[in-house]
């Protein structure tokens, strides 16, 4: 029975310990990834279409719908793709918030405390609440 609880102990220490490195890394690509993605969140935020799209142009083929949106709502729903995305990269980072919009029930990654809601914009940029 000992032998058994020094294995389990042994087994989770590993586990625990692979679960730091993966988290502890992000690639250069994912970094200017959610760079990138940060500035497209800023611009929703700020109701700002033309700077949404010209930020979402440098994501390149996962900003496409972004681009070819012809109105916030659109840029918004297209945002959410790039949103589960950032929220899978960020598991486990520190820097990073993921924002939930109670209202719509999305959410969002950003890398301030200070809420910035892409999805309603200036409308009601600080409805949000951090999950993180």
């Amino acid at each position: 029975m000992k032998k058994l609880g020094i294995t389990f102990l042994v087994t989770l220490c590993v586990a625990l310990g692979s679960a730091l490195i993966h988290a502890a890394s992000l690639s250069e690509a994912d970094k200017q990834f959610l760079a990138r993605y940060e500035k497209v969140r800023s611009a929703l935020a700020a109701d700002d279409l033309a700077n949404a799209k010209a930020a979402a142009s440098d994501l390149r083929d996962e900003g496409v719908a972004l681009v070819k949106s012809s109105s916030l709502k659109e840029a918004r729903v297209a945002f959410e793709t790039l949103s589960d995305k950032a929220k899978k990269l960020v598991a486990g980072q520190a820097g990073y918030y993921v924002v939930n919009c109670p209202m719509l029930k999305k959410d969002w990654v950003q890398n301030s405390e200070k809420i910035g809601n892409p999805y309603y914009g200036k409308e009601m940029a600080g409805c949000g609440e951090i999950k993180k």
